[in-house]
């Protein structure tokens, strides 16, 4: 690092979680290590909050907006009311850098109106999204569906990575993998001596209905897999979730860390479908529900047209039964290198290097 980086002060806000994020933990670090003074505020913020969440979020706002007065620059993960709603000095830029390193879903301003998404009146009195002076996106397919949610000048999108995917490398590649599979065998000691294909099920959130395990765990052959499933934290229906011998419920080890015992990913709408390509394991999308996903939600990616379009299914007996045949991994690279155009290894690196440049 040269000697004339700014150092200034830059306060890091996330309503996504009550704890730090894997890529607010990781930038927070490399900027403190720069002598970057950093104040990171996380608190929780769901749309089926109570009144008294709501109103101890509302006092929550009053020290958001005290460090927006405080830094240099502050950085977001999502939508923060104060950031949106309230005057910035001409000194305070502000970043979006997304908590997700894609936009396979519609959201923001792209999901206004309807079923799932805010009502326009609302988004419009709320500012939803105003005020970024930059939006992070890691490729030019990606920067075009953030500038829609944002309802932003796509000149004003910056082509960076996240942290995480210097993370997800190094936990599927690098030494990190060693640290990340001994947590996993300790709990799950029968996994590094089956040799049995480690299949991790990562599905999205759906709110109001229960992930299809069911089906994945009948089609999928017992005597030849072994099937991890990671829940969206959000959901909590564990009682019905189907039980056997070859399928483990995980919840409390990272996605990113599963992933570096995993031989094959399966997910559906999620962010991870980009992310897991990363790591150069098959991919499958099993998404069973699509045609009501599309309606409620909405896709920015036609899956039949994207270069892994052989391996999204409705069915999962047509997955499993791909499962037995050679994959295509030049179709996942081809894939993987529309969504990620930067070079994982050096994100969180270069994403630290531009919010030092936008100090004063």
């Amino acid at each position: 690092m040269s000697k004339n980086k700014r150092k200034g002060k830059v306060a890091i806000i996330s309503r996504e979680s009550n704890s730090k994020s894997l890529d607010i933990v990781m930038l927070e670090e490399e900027l403190q290590k720069r002598g970057v003074e950093v104040r990171t505020l996380t608190r929780l913020l769901t749309k089926d909050k109570t009144r008294e969440e709501s109103l101890s979020y509302a006092g929550h706002m009053f020290s958001q907006a005290a460090a927006m007065v405080w830094a240099d620059v502050v950085v977001v993960d999502t939508y923060i009311i104060p950031v949106s709603m309230l005057p910035h000095t001409g000194r305070t830029k502000v970043i979006q850098m997304w908590h997700a390193l894609s936009a396979v879903k519609k959201f923001g301003w792209q999901t206004v109106g309807s079923e799932d998404g805010t009502r326009e009146r609302t988004a419009r009195i709320m500012r939803m999204h105003k005020g970024y002076d930059y939006v992070i996106a890691p490729s030019d397919a990606t920067a075009a569906h953030f500038a829609e949610a944002f309802r932003t000048d796509p000149g004003k999108v910056v082509k960076l990575g996240l942290p995480r995917a210097d993370y997800i490398l190094d936990v599927t590649k690098g030494d990190r993998r060693y640290r990340a599979m001994g947590a996993v065998y300790a709990l799950y000691p029968h996994l590094a001596a089956s040799e049995k294909t480690v299949v991790l099920y990562a599905p999205t959130f759906r709110r109001g209905s229960t992930p299809d395990v069911k089906s994945l765990v009948e089609a999928l052959d017992p005597e030849k897999y072994e099937l991890i499933v990671r829940l969206h934290p959000l959901y909590k229906a564990e009682g019905e979730l189907p039980q056997a011998d070859h399928v483990i419920y995980e919840d409390n080890i990272s996605t990113y860390d599963l992933m570096a015992c995993a031989d094959a990913v399966i997910s559906d709408y999620s962010s991870l479908v980009v992310e897991a390509t990363i790591a150069d394991k098959p991919l499958y999308l099993y998404t069973y529900d699509i045609d009501q996903y599309s309606e409620t939600t909405g896709l920015n990616m036609k899956f039949g047209e994207e270069a892994i379009a052989d391996y999204v299914f409705r069915d999962a007996g047509e997955l499993a039964a791909a499962m037995e045949k050679p994959y295509d991994m030049e179709a996942l690279k081809a894939f993987r290198d529309k969504y990620i155009e930067v070079e994982p290894g050096h994100c969180t690196e270069q994403l630290a290097d531009f919010i030092q440049s936008q100090i004063r």
